[in-house]
């Protein structure tokens, strides 16, 4: 099993989550307004009213269905660059090894 971490501006909230629904992912993990600092820029934490805040998306998977996932995350990565006409966008994506444990 793998823990996949998203890091995104709100705005990617409706492509990520169409991946999601896509891949027929139904568990993961959402939190709002996580701060942090970057290549694209910074982003003060919980901040109401921010136009620009962050959110994070966690979803643990078998390994054969992360594959699909993480495929898909570097494709949409790849068509956001794209549009930003080459320049880095705010979509950072991690995967780690995970063990549930409860």
């Amino acid at each position: 099993m793998k823990m996949l971490t998203i890091i995104c501006r709100e705005g990617f909230k409706d492509v990520v989550l169409n991946i999601f629904a896509t891949q027929g992912i139904t568990g993961y993990t959402v939190i709002r307004g996580a701060g942090g600092g970057g290549v694209t820029g910074t982003v003060p934490p919980g901040t109401l009213g921010w136009t620009d805040r962050n959110m994070l998306f966690l979803v643990a998977l078998d390994n054969d269905q992360m594959a699909t996932l993480v495929t898909a995350v570097k494709q949409l990565h790849a068509e956001l660059v794209t549009e930003n006409s080459g320049h880095e966008v705010a979509l950072k994506v991690f995967l780690q090894p995970c063990e549930g444990i409860l």
